[in-house]
């Protein structure tokens, strides 16, 4: 008596990976986070910024919100698994310029705290995050 065993790989845990399918979507929401915590904060921070803010020194463009930027890696390149981080980037600037990049930085987060309220709007938005995460998960 022969045995045939057959097998259906047409299901949904055939697809793909859930592990794999879950960290994909992780990536992508910390990409969309780290997009959207960059643009909040640039548009508080130009709407904070005036004439009497200028950074000058050979600081292009010469605002603290152009330097601002949303990050899903570190600084040397190494990809976050589950992090994302919107920052003032000095790199590129001599130790003066950078200096006084951050002072600026700080300066303005003390009188408009945009970095704080980005913050604290995505800890709000958490639990639709959550939700986008589990997507196509089954």
């Amino acid at each position: 008596m022969k045995i045939t065993t057959t097998i259906d790989t047409k299901g949904p845990f055939f697809r793909s990976d859930p592990a794999r399918t879950f960290r994909q979507n992780v990536r992508t929401m910390m990409r969309a986070v780290a997009d959207e915590g960059e643009a909040d904060v640039k548009a508080q921070l130009k709407a904070g910024e005036s004439s009497r803010y200028p950074l000058g020194g050979g600081i292009k463009p010469g605002r603290v919100s152009g330097h601002v930027v949303g990050r899903v890696a570190s600084l040397s390149g190494k990809p976050w698994a589950v992090s994302a981080a919107v920052s003032v980037n000095n790199s590129g600037f001599s130790a003066k310029q950078g200096i006084k990049l951050m002072a600026a930085a700080s300066y303005l987060e003390s009188n408009i705290h945009a970095f704080r309220k980005t913050k604290n709007r995505v800890g709000r938005s958490r639990k639709v995050n959550e939700a986008e995460l589990l997507k196509g998960l089954q």
